[in-house]
Order: C-alpha cells, then sequence, then structure tokens
C-alpha cells in the first residue's frame, strides 16, 4: 500500500512521483514480475492522487498518468475497507486497516509512530531496507505448511488462480496434503472476497474423471468450485512438465512439483518474469490450442 502519512493539505506521496527520477525508479519497482503491487485503498486512491497533483506541469501530469495506469493495471482491490470519513490523517485510516486485513508493507512520507509495518520512502534510498525486498526466488521446505505459506501472500488477495502440474492426475497423497493447503488459503477470509475462478490443469494420463472427482472433493473445502482441464500434449508442441501456480496477480514455478516431499527435501521457488507470465498464462487458458483437451472439464463442487 502506497500513499502519504501526513495532514491532508499536503500532497499525496504517490503524487510527487511525476518528475523523471521518481517516476523512472517507482515504474521498474512496480509490477508482477517485482512482486510489488499497489493496494487500492482507499476506493477512489487514484482520484484522490490527482486531486493532490493539482495540474502544474505537463510533463510531470504525463508523467504520472503513465505510472498510475502501471499501477492499476496489477492493482489489489481491497473489498469493505476500515476507512473513516472523519478521519483526516490517510496514514491512521491505513493502519487501522492493516489490523483487519495486513498489507506487506505501507510505504509514507513519515512514520510519527515508529511502527514497523510503515517504510518511509527516504529509508528507499539506503543500502538495505529489508521490508521493500522481494527476492525473485526462495527455497522452501517441500511441505504442505511451507508452500502454502511461501504463495499465501499472492493466493490471499488474487481473482483467479490456476494450478498447474502434469501428475496431479495420479492423486497421490502428497497432491492432497499440498493441495489442501492451497485449497485453504481461498476460503479463509481474504480482504478481496472469494476467487471467482479456481482452475487445476494436468495430464490427462492419470486416475479415472471419476476418481479425480471423488479424490478432489475430500480435500475441496466448502463453497470452492474448481474446474480441472486434463490435457495431452500436441505433437511437436509444448510439453506439459513445468509445475506453476499463476494468478491475475503474477506467478510462480516450482522445480520439483505442487506435491509434499519427503522429510529434509526443499525446492527451489521462482516468481515469473512479465514475458513468462504472459506466455504461460496463454497456453493455460482453455481457449488456446497449446494441448490438446482429454474430453470436458471436470467440474468439482462441494
Amino acid at each position: 500500500i502506497v500513499n502519504n502519512g501526513g495532514n491532508p493539505d499536503i500532497l499525496e506521496l504517490v503524487a510527487t512521483w511525476g518528475s523523471q527520477q521518481q517516476y523512472r525508479y517507482f515504474l521498474r519497482e512496480f509490477g508482477i514480475a517485482h512482486g510489488r503491487l499497489v493496494s487500492r485503498f482507499p476506493k477512489r486512491w487514484a482520484r484522490k492522487v490527482w486531486d493532490a497533483f493539482g495540474g502544474k506541469n505537463d510533463l510531470e501530469k504525463k508523467r504520472l498518468e503513465e505510472l498510475l495506469i502501471h499501477l492499476q493495471s496489477t492493482m489489489v482491490k481491497r473489498e469493505g475497507t476500515a476507512w473513516d470519513d472523519n478521519q483526516t490523517a490517510w496514514l491512521d485510516n491505513a493502519v487501522r486497516e492493516n489490523t483487519r486485513y495486513p498489507f506487506q508493507a505501507i510505504l509514507a512520507r513519515d512514520n510519527p509512530g515508529n511502527r514497523p509495518e510503515i517504510i518511509v520512502e527516504e529509508a528507499l534510498n539506503s543500502s538495505t531496507c529489508p521490508q521493500w525486498e522481494t527476492p525473485h526466488s526462495r527455497i522452501v521446505p517441500r511441505t504442505a505448511e511451507a508452500m502454502a505459506t511461501a504463495v499465501a501472500s499472492m493466493l490471499a488477495c488474487c481473482r483467479w488462480v490456476r494450478f498447474i502440474d502434469p501428475y496431479i492426475s495420479s492423486c497421490k497423497k502428497q497432491h492432497l496434503r499440498s493441495m489442501e493447503a492451497f485449497f485453504k488459503i481461498l476460503v479463509d477470509k481474504r480482504p478481496v472476497g472469494p476467487a471467482n475462478q479456481i482452475e487445476v490443469h494436468t495430464k490427462a494420463e492419470g486416475a479415472s474423471r471419476d476418481f479425480l472427482l471423488k479424490f478432489y472433493r475430500q480435500i475441496a473445502p466448502a463453497g470452492l468450485q474448481i474446474t480441472m482441464y486434463l490435457w495431452r500434449e500436441r505433437a511437436n508442441g509444448q510439453r506439459l512438465h513445468n509445475r506453476y501456480i499463476l494468478t491475475d496477480l503474477g506467478g510462480v514455478s516450482f522445480q520439483h512439483g505442487l506435491d509434499c516431499g519427503r522429510d529434509g527435501e526443499t525446492d527451489d521457488l521462482a516468481r515469473l518474469d512479465s514475458d513468462q507470465y504472459s506466455i504461460r498464462c496463454e497456453q493455460y487458458r482453455p481457449e488456446t490450442q497449446a494441448f490438446e483437451a482429454a474430453g470436458a472439464p471436470i467440474e468439482i463442487r462441494v
């Protein structure tokens, strides 16, 4: 979440980002490939930025317009935000909302209460700012809890998700534990409300359709609706091999798989770059021809 924590007559922080230096820096720092997305708080966030800007410089206005388009293209749209119109300070409202559903961090001009969740803009000029760091990859134990925790912030705020693993259709107990943990995040209290599209993509060479339906009904929480796609590879086409979790907020690749491993095993999880993300999302859209459908999708309703 990004904004100014000061008095309402002071320019909001984002409204100052039309300067050439700020524009270039924050254009590179935000987006799916960087793991930093802006929360829309309050609902009229962009309008308030423009109100604060005041339109005094045409060149800065153009830069700010382009930056806002970039930020809003992947903006996390929270529902039922805890905004108090009687509270004049934006930062006070943001801190209160943070107690309802925590943000990864709050970027503000100042931090009068020295709160740990707030990053002061000046800190970005230092050599290290741990709260601002978003590592491109990480080593994660292959346990259901650790794997789910590693992608929890993405799953908790996404609108749609695609789980991709060619061996999900084998219905191993290792997949049962991990997928159950992933699904749980999708039905827990979420700042953006329920996910409206949950898909599983896997190879057709596995358990029967009836067994898949029975297997996933065991682990799907009540109220969750899942669509499972069974694919076959096309001759001279893309192999259905790599494992991903793709969402509207970005994607993560798993080297070993979406299943749990043995005690002591770890995996390398990596955030997809923009081009990788776009290509993989396109390949696993049901309307594309990257793979051959093995019958109608399996609809799982609990």
